[in-house]
């Protein structure tokens, strides 16, 4: 850590801070997010441990202070690598009790060991226990790394793996031979008797641009939400189109919309599946209420959407349209043979919509409602 040029560290601990500030906040989702969150806020809180305590004049003890909070990290990183490695997800939070006692049995050790050296206490004159906290380290980063190999080679030869997928595997791929390399020569390093913790000006430019690596990487599901939640994809576009429709739909008609914990936090498609069905949940109680057409089949979408608000409007009055025999009964769904022909109808019906319904409003005189109970009481008797 004394190695690292300021520079540099400060730009990647930046980076990955914000790259954590939006994946706790969009991207926490699944035990795996959880994890990868926890491992990157602990290593980015070491290096932070380290700049404060050199900061105020206790490199030494920064150094120790960087060690005992980077094993939590650690702990957290096997828990993912256990489960990329194919370790039962059933009993992760057991697991990673188990891994976080052990890390931080080590961390307060550590610790403890850090303040006697402080304090006057020179404990490395009757026990070298840096170098062996430092060798235990990397024997376990050396273990871990191996397991995540291992893990990505699988996955990258798996049958018909995505493009997105050989990326991402790829570049763990990457991060995991790094690692340990890196771990291996350290071990070595430490026992040629070389200064714990003090790796040298290459090898700490490289572990911190590793770091930024990694927190490219893990930035690009951050990316997917955030384009998700801005509703900038394909889906949560027309999620936006439809939505006009579907709220003066469901004014009108509130029976059809599910409980909100049924649709909250659900992703683009699952948001545009429950309008397009709700819409269609609403348009079939709205046909009750829609006048008798002579041919429905030949109606543009533009007539449609007006058939619509003349039949809202009527359910809003209370008032059933007069009709001649349930058969003459008109559709006022567009017809449709499959979802996506559904969809493009429901996207051409949204377009319609503003101008059918603003003129539905303008429409609404005093007067024609009193005709129109007239007419509807008149027919009745």
């Amino acid at each position: 850590m004394q190695s690292a040029p300021p520079l540099l560290a400060g730009i990647v601990v930046l980076l990955t801070c914000l790259v954590l500030g939006g994946r706790w906040l969009l991207v926490n989702e699944t035990t795996i997010d959880h994890l990868v969150n926890r491992s990157l806020s602990w290593n980015t809180g070491s290096v932070l441990g380290y700049a404060c305590a050199a900061g105020l004049g206790y490199p030494d003890f920064g150094q120790r202070l960087f060690l005992a909070i980077g094993v939590i990290s650690l702990s957290n990183f096997f828990g993912f690598v256990a489960l990329l490695d194919g370790a039962d997800p059933r009993t992760s939070r057991s697991r990673q009790r188990r891994f976080d006692t052990f890390a931080g049995s080590f961390g307060l050790f550590v610790l403890i060991c850090a303040a006697a050296e402080e304090t006057g206490l020179y404990l490395h004159r009757f026990v070298d226990w840096e170098r062996g906290a430092w060798v235990s380290v990397y024997v376990f980063c050396l273990w871990g790394s191996v397991l995540l190999v291992r893990a990505c080679v699988r996955e990258l030869r798996a049958a018909a793996p995505t493009r997105r997928e050989k990326l991402t595997y790829s570049a763990l791929l990457v991060f995991g031979v790094y690692c340990a390399d890196s771990a291996f020569y350290g071990v070595l390093k430490q026992i040629a008797g070389e200064s714990p913790g003090r790796p040298g000006l290459f090898a700490a430019a490289a572990s911190f641009a590793c770091m930024a690596l990694l927190s490219a990487l893990v930035a690009i599901p951050l990316i997917n939400a955030v384009v998700v939640w801005a509703e900038l994809d394909q889906a949560g576009r027309q999620c936006r189109r439809l939505h006009p429709l579907w709220r003066d739909l469901t004014d009108v008609v509130p029976e059809v919309v599910l409980h909100p914990e049924a649709s909250a936090h659900r992703d683009s498609a699952a948001r545009r599946y429950r309008m397009t069905v709700e819409i269609g949940d609403a348009l079939l109680h709205l046909r009750q209420f829609a006048p008798d057409t002579d041919s429905p089949g030949a109606e543009t979408i533009s007539a449609h959407a007006r058939r619509i608000t003349e039949a809202a409007e009527l359910k809003r009055r209370g008032i059933p349209a007069p009709h001649r025999n349930d058969k003459s009964r008109s559709v006022i769904h567009p017809p449709a043979e499959d979802r996506a022909a559904e969809l493009d109808n429901l996207l051409a019906l949204s377009r319609e919509w503003p101008r059918a319904f603003a003129a539905a409003k303008t429409s609404r005189t005093p007067n024609r409602v009193r005709n129109d109970v007239r007419e509807v009481e008149g027919i009745r008797r």
